[in-house]
């Protein structure tokens, strides 16, 4: 979620540009940093209105586009808010992530997705369910041995109860 409506930035926008300073904007509108104020007047001088619009979440560019994005900020000596205004991307630390990870781990960091790779939680589950089926198998049939032991056992009990009840029987009629 946003910290700031798009009506919010509008007004705070029109504020700032019927004369008010970014400071005092940034006061009213319980904005941390007048910066921000700032970046909001120049996407809606350049963008129009849809340039304050929230976007959905998590936008999902492209290596090629962060690599032209780097190349583009590297030839003209921008900086990062200038070179998100060039680009439309509404967050300029996006722009300084993609940098630290080109200069970290190379250009193959750009193009390297988030996340599990789909292969390999397809691949991972079926060998979980091959072993959890044979454990499954397993003790199913040690439960058939154990019931097949206990009745058995209890047919042996009850055998050994009828052989002693003859034996007493036998014993009261000698008397």
């Amino acid at each position: 979620m946003t910290k700031f409506s798009f009506e919010d930035k509008l007004q705070a926008v029109n504020m700032y540009l019927r004369g008010y300073g970014s400071n005092t904007v940034a006061k009213v509108y319980k904005v941390k940093n007048h910066s921000n104020i700032l970046m909001w007047v120049k996407r809606y001088q350049k963008y129009g209105i849809d340039g304050l619009k929230v976007r959905c979440p998590k936008y999902d560019y492209d290596g090629n586009f962060k690599l032209n994005v780097l190349n583009w900020r590297k030839r003209h000596k921008a900086s990062y808010p200038e070179t998100a205004l060039q680009f439309d991307i509404s967050n300029p630390g996006t722009i300084a992530t993609w940098q630290r990870k080109l200069d970290t781990k190379g250009v193959d960091a750009l193009f390297t997705r988030r996340g599990r790779a789909k292969h390999m939680t397809t691949n991972n589950n079926k060998q979980a369910e091959k072993s959890e089926l044979s454990e499954l198998e397993r003790l199913r049939a040690e439960n058939r041995a154990l019931r097949v032991e206990n009745e058995y056992l209890k047919k042996l009990d009850a055998l050994v109860q009828k052989r002693g009840h003859r034996k007493k029987n036998i014993k009261s009629s000698k008397n």
